[in-house]
């Protein structure tokens, strides 16, 4: 009986792993697949699960090429998007690293100093992640379009910063307070000040930790679409998840090309992912 019992309860482990793998990869699966259909596969019924010969052509047209037919929406579409992959690395990578910076000193001094109502103030930035941002979004463009500051990069990344640094000051006090505090303690008995504890001996051994944060705070700015919606207008400024929504078009909507354009903009947080993840999950 406890045989039976322990081989019944792993084969309901495995189909629970499959299903949620399958929840999980079917539409990423689905996306792969229209990206290398024809408009024509795509609209057929049943669907071509397995399209031969997959059709490359979206994405040299996306990378290389110019609209089909030569329609100056398709064109204009295009140029943006390929704007937009720049804008998207330029705004993640900013982002991340300022907020590593800024996350970093104040995660070391809310694990490490003795600060007036510290133990408050933390769970105050906590909070502050659960005011949803749409609430902030009319008072901000106010304040943005009074500064002249709409339509540029360095006003979304400001605005990105400001939204997951908390988070990333939760996360790097929870790894800092994880390490020994001897390290330190010897540190500031040869003469170092704060600063150079934390540049010299905290950074060095909380690579993992560091790792987590800039893989969080990359995916979550790559990935934003609210802020740079509503704060970007021109197709220089737009970033990728911004310009992949100009794909669909008022009488016509090439689902391929849109599918190929999303693939291409998961790229670069699942290489993150991919070359980092031994980083990622002795971080987390």
């Amino acid at each position: 009986f406890y045989i039976l019992k322990k081989v019944l309860s792993g084969i309901f482990l495995t189909l629970a792993v499959l299903l949620l793998l399958v929840f999980i990869l079917a539409p990423v699966a689905w996306l792969i697949i229209s990206s290398v259909s024809s408009q024509k596969e795509l609209l057929q019924m049943p669907p071509n699960w397995f399209p031969w010969p997959p059709d490359f052509s979206r994405y040299k047209q996306l990378l290389f090429g110019a609209g089909q037919s030569g329609t100056t929406l398709t064109d204009f579409t295009l140029r943006a998007f390929r704007y937009s992959l720049r804008n998207s690395m330029i705004i993640a990578t900013s982002v991340t690293v300022l907020a590593l910076i800024f996350g970093s000193m104040a995660g070391y001094a809310f694990a490490r100093i003795k600060l007036p109502f510290g133990n408050k103030l933390i769970y105050v930035l906590l909070v502050s992640q659960m005011i949803p941002v749409a609430v902030l979004l009319i008072p901000l463009y106010i304040t943005i379009g009074k500064l002249g500051m709409l339509d540029k990069l360095p006003t979304v990344i400001i605005l990105l910063v400001s939204i997951h640094l908390p988070f990333v000051v939760w996360m790097l006090r929870g790894y800092f307070q994880t390490l020994p505090a001897e390290m330190e303690e010897a540190a500031l008995v040869d003469g170092a000040n704060r600063l150079q504890v934390l540049l010299k001996v905290i950074l060095p051994v909380s690579l993992p930790g560091l790792f987590s944060a800039a893989a969080y705070t990359f995916m979550q700015s790559w990935n934003a679409f609210m802020i740079p919606l509503i704060f970007t207008s021109s197709d220089t400024a737009r970033s990728v998840t911004v310009a992949i929504a100009m794909f669909i078009g008022r009488n016509y909507t090439d689902y391929s090309l849109m599918c190929a354009a999303g693939v291409l903009a998961s790229l670069p947080p699942v290489f993150l992912a991919v070359f980092f993840e031994r980083y990622l999950l002795s971080g987390l």
